[in-house]
């Protein structure tokens, strides 16, 4: 006759298993949202730096704009994007303001939109204060200066997403 030795089993070994299954689950998740929030950083830091391609594609081709006008005479406000001396700063950060402006034609691979931009004319400045009030070389003694016609140009880009932007300004002067 056989006998059996058999201890009796307390499940030690399944609370054990059932311990570092739960650690090794916790380890998981907290693995998996770390790199999600990496992954939205990356996204975050990618659409910023197409927002700030964008509006800069904007900014140079708004000052190519002015470097090639003959006078100051087109920009009086008629136009959305080309205001004059005379006209009221519009709130760059409003997405109204925006309405109507003019769009740089650049090709960016990844934007949503064409950039946009605002030129406003400053006024004329002169090396000289009396370069204004001279009449000829000799007159007076002072010498006739120059006088600059000065713009401050604003553009802003969208990035892939088309939910964010970036505006960036540069001021622009250019002798007639």
């Amino acid at each position: 006759m056989l006998t059996s030795t058999h201890k009796s089993q307390n499940g030690a070994a399944l609370i054990v298993s059932l311990i570092i299954l739960v650690a090794l689950t916790m380890l998981s998740i907290t693995s998996m949202r770390g790199s999600t929030s990496e992954l939205t950083m990356a996204g975050s830091l990618r659409e910023s730096g197409l927002t700030f391609q964008a509006a800069e594609a904007g900014l140079r081709t708004a000052e190519a704009l002015v470097a090639s006008s003959t006078s100051s005479g087109a920009y009086d406000g008629t136009t959305p994007s080309l205001l004059g001396e005379s006209d009221a700063d519009p709130d760059y950060l409003n997405n109204n303001s925006w309405t109507g402006a003019s769009s740089a034609a650049v090709t960016l691979a990844g934007i949503s939109t064409s950039p946009q931009y605002i030129i406003k004319f400053l006024g004329e400045w002169s090396q000289n204060p009396l370069a204004k009030v001279n009449i000829g070389s000799g007159y007076g003694g002072q010498p006739p200066g120059r006088e600059v016609s000065n713009y401050r140009v604003t553009s802003r880009g969208t990035g892939q997403t088309g939910t964010s932007f970036r505006t960036v300004q540069s001021y622009f002067g250019i002798e007639y």
